[in-house]
């Protein structure tokens, strides 16, 4: 979902709307709200921000990676690693090549493989 990758830095909920129709999504502020009040990821700050559990959501996603590889130098992000992230857990392709890139361990020959970094 795109809304993660905005929420890597605190949002209200007007901002949020905001994004959403700049993408498409035409949530109204009670949508939204609700949205971010469900998700496990999202968590709200002392000021009141909405954001994404940054640490906890880059090292679940980086341990279903690990699973995924299993000794192995190459998998599939789709099926592979999706099925490695728990069942409450809705993570972009694009967010686990980034997290792999980012670690400095994996690299993404394509779209959607990953392998260990040579």
């Amino acid at each position: 979902m795109i809304l993660y990758e905005y929420l890597q830095t605190p949002k209200t909920i007007e901002q949020l709307v905001t994004i959403a129709h700049e993408n498409e999504l035409y949530w109204n502020q009670e949508q939204m709200e609700l949205f971010v009040r469900l998700d496990p990821n999202i968590i709200q700050n002392e000021a009141g921000f909405w954001t994404v559990k940054q640490d906890e959501r880059r090292q679940t996603i980086l341990t279903a990676i690990e699973r995924a590889l299993q000794g192995r130098a190459l998998t599939k992000i789709d099926p592979d690693v999706f099925a490695q992230l728990p069942a409450d857990v809705i993570v972009p392709q694009n967010e686990i090549i980034d997290v792999a890139i980012s670690s400095g361990k994996y690299e993404s020959p394509r779209e959607n493989l990953l392998r260990v970094k040579r």
